[in-house]
Order: C-alpha cells, then sequence, then structure tokens
C-alpha cells in the first residue's frame, strides 16, 4: 500500500474503495480485515483534511473576488462623481 503523503487525493480514493471491496468480501481473515481496517481509517482522515483545506481555499477565493468586485464598484462610482 502507497504512502498517502505521496498519493494524490483521486489515488487515495481509489484505494479506499478497493479497501471496502476487500472488506466486503468474507474470505478476508480477521487479521487483514484490522490492517485494512486502520489503513482505511488513515486514508479516510487524509482525505477529509485534503477536502476541508480545498473549501477553505475555494471560500478565501470567492472572498478575495467579492472584495475585487466591491473595489471595482466603489472605483466605479468615485469616477462619476
Amino acid at each position: 500500500m502507497s504512502n498517502s503523503n505521496t498519493q494524490s487525493f483521486e489515488e487515495m480514493m481509489k484505494e479506499l474503495e478497493n479497501i471496502v471491496q476487500k472488506l466486503d468480501n468474507e474470505n478476508v481473515s480477521l487479521e487483514e480485515s484490522l490492517n485494512l481496517y486502520q489503513r482505511g481509517m488513515k486514508l479516510s482522515a487524509t482525505c477529509d483534511e485534503t477536502l476541508k483545506d480545498a473549501e477553505k481555499k475555494v471560500n478565501e477565493l470567492m472572498a478575495d473576488e467579492q472584495t475585487d468586485n466591491n473595489d471595482d464598484v466603489v472605483k466605479e462610482d468615485n469616477e462619476n462623481e
């Protein structure tokens, strides 16, 4: 299994899907199930953190865009006076 620090979000999600499929298989030993579960939890936490970071960046970009738009409106108002 790959290190989640070097995997892209998409790769981690794919690995997580594979883990879920393996855990659904009744032929997996208890020990392997526990290892898969632990890996899945780590991947899930990393994916969650990645999504939260992305959401924060999008919100910042939207706030910057709103500020830029407000500045443009103020400029136009000042030019029209």
